[in-house]
C-alpha cells in the first residue's frame, strides 16, 4: 500500500500536492528526501531532529489520529507490531496530545500537519505517504447541487480565483503569501449552508473569512468563492467530523465543506463534486 518513490518535502507551500490550477515544483538539491525501508518519505533535516523518523519506530508507541478519517484507517492498515492507534474528535485535542506527550505521533492529512509545522517549530513531519487522496465537496444523493458545485468550481479554476486562494494558503518554497483574491461584494440572494469541522488550519480555521463570515481557511475561502458566482451567500456550521455526514443527511447544512477525501464507503452515502484538492498522508512527531 505504501509508495517506494521518494520525493522532496518541501516547506508547507508544497506540503499538498495540487491537483488543478497552480503547480508545485521541486528542485534537485541537497535537501532531497530519503526513503524509508517502509516505503514512506522523510526528510533529512526532520529525521535528524527526532528519535522517531518512520512509522516503524513506532512499535510500542501511541499515534494519534482524528476520528472517522482516512488517517485513521491508514494508521490502523499500516502500523507496526506493537503500536497502538489513539483517536481523537478533533485536531485541537490532537495537537494537544502531541504536545503533553500523550502521544508520540500525529498521522493525518499532509497539508495539515505542514499547517502545524509552520506555525510551531517544535515539530516536524518526518515521513509522507503517497496515497492519492483527493479531496471534494459532498452533497446528498441525487441532488441538483452537484452540478451547480461543479459549474462553480470549474468557474473559479477559469478565472483564476483557485490560484489565488492556493498562493495565499500554500505559497511556493521561499516565496511569500500572496494576498488572495480580491473581496467579493456580492450579498447572494439564496443562502448556501456549509457543514465543516473547525479548526482543521489551514484548510478551516476561525478567523476573519470573506463576505463577513467568522471562519477562513482554503475550503471555507473557496466554497465562498465558488458560491459567489451561484449568486449565493454563505452560512458555515461548525460541526463534529465523525458525525459530518449525518448532519449532511439530516437536512442541517447542504454541502460539506471539510477537507473531506473521496472513498467508495462515503460514495455509497454521498455525492461528490469533481475533486478539489490531492492531498497524501504525513506523520507528525516533536523534535528538538
Amino acid at each position: 500500500m505504501r509508495n517506494r518513490r521518494a520525493h522532496r518535502l518541501l516547506a508547507v507551500g508544497l506540503a499538498a500536492s495540487l491537483l488543478f490550477g497552480a503547480a508545485a515544483c521541486s528542485s534537485d538539491d541537497d535537501d532531497e528526501a530519503v526513503t524509508t525501508e517502509e516505503g514512506g518519505d522523510t526528510t533529512e533535516a526532520a529525521a535528524e531532529g527526532s528519535a522517531i523518523t518512520s512509522i516503524e519506530d513506532l512499535a510500542g508507541k501511541t499515534i494519534g489520529v482524528q476520528t472517522g478519517t482516512t488517517g485513521e484507517t491508514y494508521a490502523n492498515e499500516n502500523k507496526p507490531e506493537g503500536a497502538t492507534v489513539k483517536s481523537f474528535e478533533d485536531t485541537t485535542g490532537l495537537f494537544g496530545a502531541l504536545e503533553s506527550g500523550d502521544i508520540d505521533a500525529i498521522l493525518q492529512d499532509l497539508p495539515v500537519n505542514a499547517g502545524r509545522v509552520a506555525e510551531d517549530d517544535s515539530v516536524a513531519v518526518v515521513e509522507t505517504y503517497e496515497t492519492g487522496e483527493e479531496y471534494g465537496f459532498a452533497v446528498t444523493k441525487g441532488s441538483d447541487l452537484k452540478a451547480e458545485l461543479d459549474t462553480a468550481l470549474q468557474a473559479v479554476r477559469d478565472d483564476g480565483t483557485y490560484d489565488l486562494l492556493y498562493a495565499k494558503y500554500f505559497p511556493i518554497d521561499g516565496e511569500e503569501a500572496g494576498p488572495g483574491p480580491d473581496p467579493s461584494d456580492v450579498e447572494g440572494t439564496d443562502t448556501l449552508t456549509v457543514c465543516s469541522d473547525i479548526p482543521y488550519a489551514p484548510m478551516e480555521m476561525e478567523g476573519e473569512g470573506p463576505r463577513g463570515l467568522q471562519y477562513t481557511g482554503f475550503d471555507i475561502e473557496l466554497i465562498d468563492a465558488m458560491a459567489v458566482t451561484m449568486d449565493a451567500k454563505v452560512e458555515v456550521l461548525d460541526v463534529v467530523f465523525d458525525g459530518i455526514l449525518g448532519n449532511l443527511a439530516a437536512g442541517t447544512c447542504d454541502v460539506v465543506a471539510s477537507s473531506l477525501t473521496i472513498t467508495e464507503e462515503r460514495q455509497a452515502e454521498v455525492d461528490f463534486t469533481e475533486p478539489y484538492f490531492a492531498a497524501d498522508q504525513s506523520l507528525l512527531v516533536k523534535v528538538g
